[in-house]
């Protein structure tokens, strides 16, 4: 689904915009400010596709016919960092619906962070802690030019669709 390339283009776009929006010319950060919203935005269709995703793994789980034991039924739910995550890349997108968080630099900060957490964990037991680890996997995926024209236009769809709305941060309802 092109949908799975979401998290990768707003990771590669994100680090690009938030530069330029901070060390650029003051005249273009308006504009950047608002690439920064539909970028946020998009993440709101990526929730939707994990949501999917995991409706799919529940009819497969489902599919397998297991028989719960008592023992099992019983046992407490333990939920770890994975579900946490899981949790806050669902629940977090949605926050940018409201207009003042819809460009917010420390939300973006952090929703990047969560949606690369493997990258920064290696990267952080690299350069700070200096345990050497097996290295950062990166993501080639198959027919990546056309995920890639996927994405671009996406992302000018949501912004045709948040102007029209006038949902952009520059914009007012008059």
């Amino acid at each position: 689904m092109f949908f799975a390339f979401i998290n990768v283009a707003y990771a590669c776009s994100i680090p690009f915009l938030l530069l330029t929006y901070f060390v650029g010319n003051k005249k273009y950060q308006p504009t950047i400010y608002q690439l920064i919203a539909v970028s946020n935005h998009l993440l709101i269709i990526y929730s939707w596709y994990l949501l999917y995703k995991f409706y799919q793994l529940i009819q497969w789980t489902l599919s397998l016919n297991i028989p719960l034991t008592d023992n099992i039924k019983n046992q407490p739910i333990e939920i770890s960092w994975f579900q946490i995550k899981f949790i806050l890349l669902i629940v977090l997108p949605y926050l940018f619906l409201f207009k003042k968080l819809a460009a917010n630099k420390w939300l973006t900060i952090i929703l990047l962070i969560l949606l690369q957490w493997d990258v920064v964990v290696d990267l952080f037991q690299n350069l700070i802690i200096n345990h050497h680890t097996a290295g950062i996997l990166f993501y080639t995926p198959y027919l990546l030019f056309f995920k890639i024209l996927n994405y671009i236009a996406l992302f000018i769809a949501v912004y045709a669709l948040l102007w029209l709305l006038k949902r952009l941060p520059h914009q007012s309802v008059k």
